[in-house]
C-alpha cells in the first residue's frame, strides 16, 4: 500500500512486544527498508534475521537481493545458492503438503531468476504449473515476482515468467 512509515512503526513497536518473533519481524521490516531505497538498513535487518534463523531460505534471499543492489555480488550469489539448497531440503521435507510444496517450489525458481539461471528457474516455473497449483499459491508467485521487478525493473526474464502465470491464473476456474 506504500505506507511505509506507518509500517516501519508497527514493525518497531512489534518487536519490543515480541521479541520472540524478531527473525520474521526483522525481515518484514528489511523488506519495508529495501521498498523505500533505504539499502543499509535492509540489510542490516536481514542480516539479523539470517542470524537468528539461519535456516530461512527468504531470508537469505531476501538479502541477496539487497546485496545485489549494493554490488555485492559474490555475497548475493552465495546466499541465492544457500536459499536455493534450504528451500529443496524444505521441498523434500513437504512433498505431502500440496500448497507448502508449492509455495516452495515457486520460491526456488524465484531463487534461481535472481541468481540469473534462467533456464532452471523457468524449468521450475513450468513444473510447478504442470502440477495444478491453487490460485492461491499462483497469485503469491505473481506477487513475489512483482516486487522482485520492483527493485529490477528492467528484469525481462521476470517479466515474462509473470505474464505466464497471469496467463495461467486467468485460464484456470475459481473453485466454487
Amino acid at each position: 500500500m506504500g505506507r511505509y512509515e506507518e509500517a516501519l512503526a508497527d514493525l518497531d513497536h512489534a518487536i519490543e512486544l515480541n521479541p520472540e518473533y524478531i527473525s520474521w519481524l526483522a525481515i518484514d521490516r528489511g523488506e519495508a527498508y529495501r521498498a523505500m531505497g533505504r539499502y543499509e538498513e535492509a540489510l542490516a535487518d536481514f542480516n539479523r534475521g539470517v542470524k537468528l534463523d539461519p535456516e530461512d531460505d527468504w531470508c537469505l534471499y531476501d538479502r541477496a537481493v539487497v546485496r545485489k543492489i549494493l554490488d555485492q555480488r559474490n555475497e548475493a550469489s552465495t546466499d541465492l545458492k544457500n536459499a536455493i539448497q534450504l528451500a529443496q531440503q524444505s521441498y523434500e521435507k513437504n512433498l505431502d503438503v500440496p500448497n507448502e510444496k508449492c509455495r516452495i517450489a515457486f520460491n526456488q525458481a524465484l531463487y534461481h531468476l535472481a541468481a540469473e539461471e534462467i533456464e532452471t528457474a523457468e524449468s521450475l516455473y513450468q513444473s510447478t504449473l504442470s502440477h495444478g497449483p491453487s490460485p492461491n499459491c499462483i497469485r503469491e508467485a505473481i506477487d513475489d515476482l512483482k516486487d522482485f521487478l520492483a527493485v529490477f525493473p528492467n528484469y525481462t526474464q521476470a517479466s515474462a515468467i509473470r505474464e505466464l502465470l497471469q496467463k495461467y491464473l486467468t485460464n484456470i476456474r475459481e473453485p466454487e
